[in-house]
């Protein structure tokens, strides 16, 4: 068989696989949407990194299939370079995304949720309004807007507070 059609194989291959992988993602997330009761919009932006990240993985694996590999390795070197600048410049906003993924897959806070964020005198409690991909509204009992970047809740002491009690009180985050 001719090397090139084998290449042409191995790609279609390669395709239909990425194609079910990604499927098979994008449908498990919506179970999990489904299941936990997530906005739709919510549910879209999971759609989106999943989908995103399949078909970038796709277009790489074909390079290496079709035989790119010296340009390749020129390419993929500059282009590491340059994503490794510009992740540099914007490492919060990827560990806030990456953080939306995993609040989204564990679930450990929902939209409606009363929330207590633990961190020193800069302690914080509110509802939570709106769950995006970079950050979350809580509304205080003031009425305050605070948008909290989703990775200080993978950082700090969180508690999900339960409907219709009091906020749990220690004499260190205590108000007077």
């Amino acid at each position: 068989m001719e090397p090139y059609l084998v290449r042409l194989a191995i790609s279609a291959v390669t395709v239909v696989t990425i194609w079910l992988v990604n499927w098979l993602l994008k449908r498990l997330s919506r179970r999990i949407a489904s299941k936990q009761g997530y906005a739709s919009a919510r549910a879209h932006q999971i759609k989106v990194i999943l989908n995103t990240s399949a078909w970038l993985l796709a277009v790489l694996l074909l390079a290496a299939i079709w035989g790119f590999e010296q340009n390749l390795v020129v390419f993929a070197s500059s282009i590491f370079a340059l994503v490794g600048v510009a992740l540099f410049a914007s490492w919060s906003m990827l560990s806030n995304i990456t953080a939306a993924v995993i609040i989204f897959f564990s679930a450990p806070f929902r939209i409606g949720d009363r929330i207590r964020v633990l961190d020193g005198d800069n302690t914080l409690t509110g509802q939570i309004r709106h769950i995006g991909l970079i950050y979350m509204e809580l509304n205080d009992e003031d009425g305050h807007l605070y948008l909290l970047p989703n990775n200080v809740l993978l950082q700090k002491t969180s508690i999900r507070l339960k409907p219709g009690k009091d906020l749990p009180c220690d004499s260190k985050h205590a108000r007077s």
